[in-house]
């Protein structure tokens, strides 16, 4: 009898893998911690701006500069090779300000992007929500605002679970 799973079986076990869930920081709320704790979601996120003591599981950093303040020279995950996707230029293209490239956003963006997470949740209406329909359909990664898409999202999550 060969160990090898069934197809349905292994679509199941594919199935039931956690989705990864970029959070920025101020985005964390008691029902995705639920979920976290459930196992149905991995809750992922980059320190740039500030530690969130929330997500178990650090993005991918893109562009790294000088100015990210809780970065060390000591850190031991990051190396040289840790750079922006070529999404990069696409995806700044669409949040950028008028008269600035808004690289804290397109840094948070490109890291969900490059460590694989299926949505991104922030409460930036201006800069990203506002231009979710253009970031999701070139990255195929949803967007979501943690109170106002609440329902939207579970929804998502069950249709990503089966």
């Amino acid at each position: 009898m060969s160990s090898r799973p069934r197809p349905d079986q292994a679509r199941n076990a594919y199935m039931t893998r956690p989705v990864k869930v970029y959070c920025e920081t101020s985005t964390i709320r008691d029902y995705l911690k639920a979920l976290r704790d459930a196992g149905r979601i991995t809750l992922v996120s980059f320190p740039y701006e500030n530690i969130n003591k929330q997500t178990r599981e650090r993005a991918q950093p893109s562009r790294i500069t000088w100015d990210s303040k809780f970065i060390f020279c000591d850190d031991t995950e990051i190396t040289i090779t840790d750079h922006e996707s070529e999404m990069w230029p696409r995806i700044q293209a669409i949040v950028q300000r008028k008269g600035s490239q808004n690289d804290y956003d397109v840094r948070h963006i490109d890291s969900a992007y490059k460590t694989g997470c299926g949505c991104f949740f922030t409460t930036d209406k201006r800069d990203i929500l506002c231009r979710r329909s253009e970031l999701e359909s070139m990255l195929g990664m949803r967007f979501f605002h943690p109170d106002d898409d609440r329902l939207d999202f579970e929804q998502w999550l069950n249709g990503q679970n089966g």
